[in-house]
């Protein structure tokens, strides 16, 4: 794939990018890229050979190897899509060719249940920051290559999962149960258009991953409902953190799909 822009990197003194605070050699060629700083070392703990490679603001990164024997690191982003943006650029100047995102999200349709794994084929964006790189008329699509391996890893590790497409946005209080009223109004129409997640990342993900070269993927642990509390017609609400382990259980469980499929496709020799 033939990149669509090239920055020159930002670099200190001692040759380390400005952001990510990492230098050539310091991570795989696919990396996971969780949220939270703190998950980046849980995540960490299932690798293989796993080391600590530094942490810069956000962004806490590893190195080590999957189960199946593959090189990979786990970067923690921070939260929303301008963090994304920075690690993105960043590890297109680290050779890094997979990034698989692993995170957690609000459930958009009330079927999917606290704790399923959801997906992402694509992305609204409703998001700023991929619209300082291209227009509103380019598609956020997954790379189908690492969405099928998602997939085929969660049938077999028995995994409860749902593919489809999700929604990104910028401003966590306006967007969510905890926030301000009107949420149903907000909302609906992307209940509506079948989304099945909403979260604040894969809508800038997904387009620097193609304009970047980079293969960029999504799978999160939906943690309920959304508009339980306000939909008129499925006012339901799933006890999320009412089971003890709930969140630890399903990111150990998102963490492990992820790095089946990476193996999976090391074993076809498509990574």
């Amino acid at each position: 794939m033939i990149a669509y822009r090239k920055t020159e990197p930002l670099k200190d003194p001692d040759g380390r990018l400005r952001f990510t605070g990492l230098k050539p050699g310091d991570l795989a060629e696919t990396v996971l890229l969780p949220g939270d700083p703190h998950r980046s070392a849980i995540i960490a703990g299932y690798f293989k050979e796993a080391h600590f490679v530094g942490q810069r603001s956000t962004f806490a990164a590893y190195t080590g190897i999957t189960p199946g024997g593959t090189p990979v690191s786990v970067v923690s982003s921070g939260m929303g899509c301008m963090c994304v943006s920075l690690a993105m650029e960043e590890f297109a100047h680290l050779g890094v060719k997979n990034v698989i995102r692993v995170g957690t999200c609000a459930g958009l349709q009330p079927d999917i249940e606290a704790g399923t794994l959801s997906i992402a084929t694509g992305c609204v964006r409703g998001e700023g920051a991929s619209y300082e790189y291209v227009p509103g008329e380019y598609p956020a699509a997954a790379d189908y290559r690492l969405v099928g391996a998602l997939e085929d890893a969660a049938k077999e590790l028995g995994e409860p999962h749902r593919l489809g497409l999700y929604r990104s946005h910028d401003s966590f209080y306006m967007e969510t149960k905890v926030a301000h009223e009107g949420l149903w109004d907000r909302m609906k129409l992307w209940k509506a258009a079948n989304c099945i997640s909403e979260e604040n990342e894969s809508g800038t993900l997904f387009p620097l991953g193609y304009l970047l070269g980079i293969r960029a993927a999504t799978i999160c642990v939906v943690l309920g409902y959304m508009l339980s509390d306000t939909d008129p017609e499925h006012a339901s609400n799933y006890p999320v953190y009412t089971k003890p382990n709930f969140l630890e259980d399903r990111i150990h469980a998102e963490t492990m799909v992820a790095l089946r499929a990476i193996d999976l496709l090391a074993k076809e020799g498509t990574l």
